[in-house]
């Protein structure tokens, strides 16, 4: 990263504002949806999902105060953090009761966080574009396998998010009006062939494309804090 480039911090009240407006027009939003033969999302976009979120932001924005780099070897527990934040929030006593879907979690995530480690390391070198890295790596994590047993579609726009303003661009967040642009191409990543098999590997590229098209139209500069602020 270039010594003049600052990191990017999250307007972390732009966020909620965001989220809150998704929550309150979620009615629509998953009619849309549904229209496109979409289908119902892994859980509805209610108060505590919308909750959890923002404990997961403001996790993110202490990481890029800390100046913590993605995919650093500081990064790799935090990564699982973020999932466990998306699913938990910071409660002690749901952790706690849900401990062995947590550790179940966990095993999964450092089965196949590797790989993903490895290509971001290769594609950072030089100079590389950090939305197309981004999108790349969400493509990965949404992909077969999946990074974690759930909520890979939130953790993955997160992480993104985090490459994306470690970088110095602005993140992606959800809002009312990028949602169903959002979840369309990533229903699609999920479902998507084994990239094991021949099939899979040929469709890797047109996904890689839609995404990063998807975030250069949708990153969004209101989520970021002004550094006066």
């Amino acid at each position: 990263m270039p010594k003049e480039r600052r990191i990017l911090r999250l307007n972390l009240v732009a966020v909620e504002q965001s989220l809150s407006e998704v929550q309150r027009d979620w009615q629509r939003i998953e009619f849309e949806l549904s229209k496109r033969s979409i289908g119902k999302k892994d859980a509805p976009f209610n108060s505590q999902l919308k909750e959890r979120m923002i404990v997961a932001y403001s996790h993110l924005d202490a990481l890029l105060r800390d100046g913590v780099r993605p995919f650093s070897q500081d990064s790799i527990r935090e990564i699982c953090r973020l999932n466990e934040f998306v699913h938990y929030g910071d409660g002690k006593a749901l952790r706690r009761e849900y401990r062995q879907a947590i550790a179940a979690n966990e095993e999964k995530y450092y089965r196949n966080i590797r790989p993903i480690v490895k290509w971001h390391d290769s594609h950072m070198k030089g100079e590389p574009h950090p939305l197309k890295v981004a999108s790349e790596v969400y493509v990965a994590i949404l992909g077969y396998p999946q990074l974690f047993i759930e909520g890979n579609h939130r953790t993955g726009s997160i992480i993104a998010s985090w490459i994306d303003m470690y970088y110095g661009h602005a993140p992606f967040v959800l809002s009312c009006n990028n949602a169903v642009s959002y979840f369309e191409p990533s229903a699609e990543i999920k479902s998507f062939a084994d990239k094991s098999t021949w099939i899979g590997k040929a469709r890797l590229p047109k996904y890689n494309k839609i995404f990063k098209e998807f975030l250069e139209a949708h990153i969004g500069w209101q989520f970021v804090l002004d550094p006066d602020q």
